[in-house]
């Protein structure tokens, strides 16, 4: 197993991890912003028509060869 006894690897990491963890807090606020401030101007979904046939007067019989 490799031991990085100098913690430069820490240190690498830890001063990579600040700017992404910002960007990220950044990120979820926009999001978190965006889904509370703003209002929907979409139209409501709507059930399409039925088709535009005449159901039949009954079953129909069955087919005898």
């Amino acid at each position: 197993m490799f031991v990085d006894q100098s913690g430069l690897r820490s240190r690498l990491f830890r001063r990579l991890g600040w700017p992404v963890s910002v960007v990220g807090a950044i990120l979820a606020a926009a999001m978190g912003g965006s889904l509370i401030g703003m209002q929907s101007d979409a139209p409501a979904m709507e059930v399409p028509p039925g088709p535009a046939y005449l159901p039949t007067s009954g079953p129909l019989p069955p087919f005898w060869p």
